[in-house]
């Protein structure tokens, strides 16, 4: 995400009539809207009215995808799966807010979060020390089609949109973890939820997943970044035997076994 694009604060303000909800929802909040505008120039916490603490990088994404999880609720869809879930794998967990909003669903959810850009997992490392009774274990490491290691391109200041298919100004060599090891990575034989948001490598994940690694898997959300992929994952996903919903306005899929 690249917060600098033209119209992107244009389209985070039209979201204004959030503010009330914002008020009364989140501790921290007028450094939120500083942040917003560029006006904020340190490290600050937010606090969620289900107790979850965040720290916020500043002048990155960390404020958009605050609000996204916390306040817009884009993964609102999957709040039963998150409240029955025993294990959630959290693919591009960023700074590991949506592992934080999974554990104040459900309390005793183990969440598998996997993020491999360094910057990124540092401050997730922040973020649970600051919530000390998640649940949540870093994998610092991309999933991907296969093992082994990447180069992840990232633009300065976008820490929220590092990819393995985009060639941007600045790399990382990174470990990945194919699909189909992550079970073993993880330690577990069953997935109760599973969250991509990945930056273009969603459909490729799914291509190399096999029928096993699927069946296993009660449950997706993901968001997909390409829209002329979006049949084609559909289409893997039905035929592994999930009926798929997708959500336009927040450009993501939401699949359940039938």
């Amino acid at each position: 995400m690249n917060l600098f694009r033209p119209g992107f604060l244009k389209g985070a303000f039209k979201h204004l009539s959030i503010l009330p909800r914002l008020i009364f929802t989140v501790r921290g909040w007028p450094n939120l809207l500083a942040d917003c505008i560029g006006q904020d120039g340190k490290p600050y916490q937010l606090r969620t009215s289900s107790g979850v603490t965040c720290e916020i990088r500043p002048g990155a994404s960390d404020w958009w995808i605050f609000l996204e999880i916390f306040v817009f609720g884009i993964y609102r869809r999957a709040q039963e799966d998150i409240y029955r879930a025993s294990v959630i794998i959290d693919i591009g967990a960023n700074v590991g807010f949506f592992g934080l909003y999974a554990s104040s669903i459900n309390p005793g959810v183990k969440v598998h979060a996997f993020e491999p850009f360094p910057k990124n997992a540092d401050q997730l490392c922040k973020n649970m020390t600051l919530n000390p009774s998640s649940h949540i274990n870093l994998h610092q490491a991309a999933v991907t089609d296969k093992t082994g290691m990447m180069k992840l391109y990232f633009s300065p200041g976008d820490d929220s949109g590092c990819t393995l298919n985009e060639v941007r100004e600045q790399s990382y060599s990174v470990k990945t973890v194919g699909i189909n090891e992550v079970f073993a990575t993880c330690g577990i034989t069953k997935c109760d939820l599973l969250k991509i948001d990945c930056e273009g490598s969603e459909l490729s994940i799914l291509r190399a997943a096999t029928s096993s690694v699927l069946l296993a898997t009660q449950a997706i959300i993901m968001e997909y970044h390409i829209l002329a992929e979006v049949e084609t994952i559909k289409n893997i996903l039905s035929a592994a035997g999930f009926k798929c919903e997708v959500i336009t306005p927040i450009k993501t899929i939401y699949a359940k076994r039938n």
